[in-house]
């Protein structure tokens, strides 16, 4: 039996478990490393419990336990680098090392874009909340990043003079190495694009359609495949992704690209050389019939890809939907009549809020508590599914300053 090691699992749960669903059907023995036990280690075959940080002790201990690993990939653009050094160590096939580390420094991703001739956003890195001023009082609207971040954490968008300090001070604290950048805001809508590159042939695998928060920060709370923008857009943006995907040196991998399709033309966000989230692999499934979680795992075990897994043997739509979080507010019950008839379109309805609880910030995309995925025969259908699904959960809730359910905490 070949065993996949999984380096940082991916939380929450449900968004990845189809991953490891997919392993198992291979007959793969998975096992997961993490430094914390969350809850998709308990699904694991075996669990290695380890500080990320110490990486030779880590191999050390990956080797004793369960010898050397056939395969290795993680989930988390916040263990791209760990992940590559350890495959570095146990021989394993992964991104290299100096790859990872630009990949996960957005400044270093700037720089290299600049340079490749890459249309981005006005940018520059700030050390202070007065260098932010100067570029508000030069751009006017910006947005204000930690270098070093993913899920929109520590991201703001300033659309007043005031708001600069606060935004500065959050930004600064969500950055591991405290390095903060500001970016000139540009109006348009955003896709992703989904991709694949085995021995330096890249593959674009679909163009997925984003809805997201409008400020001050950035959550996304759907997206929906294939993308209904015009075509001519799209295949200029397909280039930029592609070009991006090449700069960084990635030979075998996955890549998600963020672009805005701007008044001006396509302008690149970022790269994240891994699989989507937010259960896009999944609506890439639905739509498709592509397995992207089988493809990145064969990949990651050195095994060969069929050219026919990479060609679609679907064509239908589908969209995800999330429910944003009600901060301040404790759930008590939830429930959709979606339910007592349930619909063909409707693939998936899930509450990953806990009962009792109370609710997270919206500050991230960690700020959502349910989501609904759909099909339908196009975009519209699926997007309009998607809502119609989300809409129809019905949440009890009370505030966390409240002893008691009554109708003015009923959501």
């Amino acid at each position: 039996m070949k065993t996949l090691l999984v380096v940082k699992s991916g939380y929450p749960l449900p968004l990845r478990m189809p991953a490891y669903r997919e392993f198992f059907k291979l007959n793969w023995k998975v096992v997961v490393v993490d430094k914390l036990l969350n809850q998709s280690l308990r699904f694991a075959d075996s669990q290695i419990i380890h500080n990320l940080d110490d990486i030779e002790g880590l191999a050390k201990i990956i080797k004793e336990k369960i010898g050397t690993p056939d395969g290795i990939l993680t989930f988390n653009d916040s263990a791209l680098v760990q992940t590559a050094q350890l495959a570095k160590l146990l021989g394993l096939n992964f991104i290299d090392v100096e790859t990872a580390k630009k990949a996960v420094n957005k400044i270093s991703q700037r720089k290299l874009f600049e340079e490749s001739g890459i249309p981005v956003p006005n940018w520059r890195e700030v050390s202070s909340s007065k260098d932010v001023k100067q570029y508000y009082k030069e751009w006017g609207k910006l947005v204000i990043k930690p270098a070093d971040r993913s899920a929109s954490a520590g991201v703001y968008l300033i659309r007043d003079e005031n708001e600069i300090n606060y935004a500065y001070s959050e930004a600064k604290r969500e950055s591991f190495t405290k390095t903060v950048y500001v970016e000139e805001y540009v109006e348009g809508p955003e896709i992703s694009i989904e991709s694949i590159v085995i021995d330096g042939i890249q593959k674009v695998i679909a163009i997925t359609d984003k809805i997201t928060t409008d400020g001050p920060t950035f959550i996304e709370l759907g997206h929906s495949i294939p993308s209904s923008h015009p075509e001519h857009l799209l295949q200029q943006a397909v280039q930029i992704a592609l070009k991006a995907c090449e700069s960084l040196g990635i030979r075998n991998g996955a890549c998600h690209t963020e672009i805005k399709l701007t008044d001006n033309g396509p302008v690149l966000i970022e790269v994240n050389p891994r699989l989507p989230g937010d259960c896009i692999v999944d609506l890439i499934q639905i739509a498709y019939g592509i397995n992207l979680y089988k493809i990145y795992g064969k990949m990651a075990m050195g095994e060969k890809i069929n050219e026919y897994e990479l060609i679609p043997s679907k064509n239908q739509a589908a969209a995800i939907r999330f429910h944003p979080s009600l901060e301040g507010k404790v759930l008590l019950n939830a429930k959709s009549n979606l339910l007592d008839d349930y619909p063909e379109w409707l693939h998936e309805l899930s509450v990953i809020q806990e009962i009792g609880k109370e609710m997270p910030a919206l500050n991230s995309n960690a700020g959502r508590i349910a989501y609904a995925i759909v099909s339908g025969r196009d975009s519209k259908e699926a997007v309009n599914n998607a809502q119609k699904a989300i809409e129809s959960i019905e949440l009890t809730t009370v505030s966390k300053t409240c002893n008691r359910e009554c109708q003015n905490c009923v959501v």
